[in-house]
């Protein structure tokens, strides 16, 4: 019974190593990235047209996590055990959705003009002028546009230009936090 509990706990291991694994390397992109673009801005390169978007390792883990819970919901099925099937069938479910908000997900920058493309493929176009702030709320970024929360740059994505763009046009970064503590005081 020993070798099978090992399994098992390995098993249950192993979304946290993948996950850990995946940060490390996304971490590492990210740094490579800033390098480069540290250089570019040396030489006074700023790219006014780039796309914010999930890093396409991302992307893929999440496809190999729908394949792996599905596989597991198939299994329990098919020897009718009580596999969790339900506790089972929500992560794939929060796997599908997570990897169609990381497909589809898109912020195109031009110049002053921004198309945003929704998980569901909804397509919106602004300018830098419309936004009215943006909030920050742990790693990820809330963008109002005239007022009214637009989207959400989740935390996973690479939005170092879009920021600096937001910077050099002096619209407010609010912190949720600060915003919250007003609240409460009142």
């Amino acid at each position: 019974g020993g070798t099978y509990m090992f399994f098992e706990i390995f098993i249950q291991m192993l979304p946290y190593l993948a996950v850990f694994a995946v940060s490390e390397y996304i971490g590492r992109i990210q740094q490579k990235k800033a390098k480069e673009r540290e250089e570019e801005q040396k030489k006074g390169i700023i790219r006014t047209c780039y796309v914010v978007k999930t890093e396409k390792i991302l992307t893929i883990i999440f496809i190999i996590g729908i394949f792996f819970t599905g596989g597991l919901v198939v299994a329990s099925v098919i020897q009718q055990e009580d596999f969790f099937p339900l506790f089972v069938f929500g992560i794939a479910f929060v796997f599908l959705i997570g990897s169609l908000n990381m497909i589809m997900w898109k912020l195109e920058v031009n110049g002053d003009k921004i198309i945003w493309r929704s998980t569901f493929g909804k397509k919106m176009t602004f300018y830098f002028d419309d936004i009215t702030y943006c909030e920050r709320k742990k790693g990820s970024i809330r963008v109002y546009v005239n007022g009214e929360k637009l989207f959400t740059i989740d935390s996973n994505i690479d939005k170092t230009e879009f920021m600096e763009d937001i910077k050099r046009r002096r619209i407010p970064v609010k912190s949720y936090y600060v915003k919250q503590l007003k609240k409460n005081r009142k």
